[in-house]
């Protein structure tokens, strides 16, 4: 059962962040745009397709899918996790987490050794992440997961005490996590054992998730639910340096929103930091200092590549910007309120899926819109990974699809 406090940041993020779809009547502005005609200047080509379990149905969810040591490692909510050949889709290895661990059970009597089933659903919502040949997993009951990459067997397990909704940050030996409740736990990458544990307080009202933490030249960067960005020392967890990111502003609470629920990227000593409600800010990595900022709003986490950053905000639109000063090289509002994806980059295009399962491929000179391809799965909610030019998509319903596109229309 959530509790309160979960309910509330799920009523925050529903009230704050998504779009209603469909308006009430013809003398209401549209709440998302309708898709137009477009100059396809590239063919989107399915190469295969598979499922894995249930998906995420209509939970909020970062779970993600990850292509690494020749393989797509998927998961669903419910617990089953699917290594498939990158190349063709067919299955490695499947394994349902529900006959590891009875996850109630064991948080009543401590953790042991064996195989037994569950008919609760695990709730996986953070990874996957693959790294050091294991697949690491976070739960929204407080685990932590890691499983042998190359078997799918169990490898260890640890509690946390908090859900976690993103990414574990994997790297230096450790496994860091940012829980839901406001603690940033170290654990050791080869037996889960705890290392370190940094709280901070929370607010009473915040968007639904955590950022999801970064390992860069010994430090772990992580954005908080009030606003701030921070750095704390990888090897003891003692803050480094914080950073206001977002401010909260505003007569009412929803307004006055500022969590930094997207991941930190960097570049060079460059690190970059969005707020849902506040700036994107450049910051010096070592110190803290603060290059430049502009007023971009979301919760998506960018991408940053080839001297620029592509991101989509709160409303969907989508931008490039120069990572020198942050001047706007683009932007497309075409797509507004169609829950955006964060951006991928495929093939000299930025690719982003919707809610209505459609895929859309931008020319990252231009931002306009070159493909688009209609997958369905009740909608694309995470960013689309793409490895040697193969892009793969996850779906609400669990589907998962690998996709490359021909140029010509």
């Amino acid at each position: 059962m959530q509790s309160i406090k979960s309910l509330v940041k799920s009523v925050a993020l529903l009230s704050a962040a998504l779009i209603a779809v469909g308006c009430s009547s013809s003398d209401e502005e549209p709440k998302f745009a309708t898709l137009q005609p477009i100059n396809a200047e590239v063919t989107p080509k399915v190469l295969w397709s598979e499922s894995v379990g249930s998906g995420i149905g209509e939970y909020f969810s970062r779970l993600n899918p990850v292509v690494e040591y020749g393989n797509v490692y998927a998961a669903d909510r419910a617990g089953i996790v699917r290594a498939m050949d990158k190349t063709n889709g067919d299955k490695v290895w499947q394994i349902d987490l529900r006959n590891l661990i009875t996850f109630d059970e064991a948080r009543d009597e401590g953790w042991f050794d064996g195989l037994f089933a569950s008919p609760f659903p695990a709730r996986i919502s953070g990874g996957l992440v693959a790294q050091y040949d294991t697949v690491f997993l976070g739960t929204e009951n407080g685990d932590v997961i890691a499983l042998d990459a190359e078997t799918g067997e169990l490898v260890w397990h640890t509690e946390v005490g908090n859900e976690v909704m993103s990414d574990p940050a994997v790297g230096e030996g450790r496994v860091v996590v940012h829980t839901g409740g406001g603690k940033v736990i170290s654990l050791d990458a080869s037996t889960g054992e705890q290392q370190w544990e940094y709280e901070y307080q929370t607010p009473m009202l915040s968007v639904r998730g955590a950022s999801a933490p970064a390992i860069i030249s010994g430090g772990v960067i992580v954005g908080d639910s009030n606003g701030n960005g921070m750095v704390l020392i990888s090897e003891s967890g003692q803050q480094a340096w914080t950073q206001t990111i977002g401010e909260a502003s505003g007569g009412t609470e929803l307004e006055r929103l500022a969590d930094v629920d997207a991941a930190p990227a960097s570049q060079g000593t460059t690190l970059y930091m969005v707020a849902y409600n506040g700036e994107l800010v450049a910051l010096e990595l070592m110190s803290g200092e603060v290059r430049w900022k502009r007023d971009y709003k979301s919760f998506e986490n960018m991408l940053v590549t080839a001297g620029r950053i592509f991101l989509t905000d709160v409303n969907s639109h989508i931008y490039a910007l120069d990572q020198n000063g942050g001047i706007e090289r683009w932007s497309n509002t075409r797509l507004f309120g169609r829950e955006l994806s964060a951006p991928a980059r495929h093939r000299g295009h930025i690719l982003v899926g919707d809610f209505e399962g459609y895929l859309h491929w931008l020319n990252d000179d231009s931002g306009e819109i070159n493909g688009r391809y209609h997958v369905g799965g009740d909608g694309v909610y995470a960013a689309p990974v793409v490895s040697d030019n193969v892009a793969y998509v996850q779906t609400r319903d669990g589907e998962i699809i690998a996709l490359d596109i021909n140029s010509g229309n």
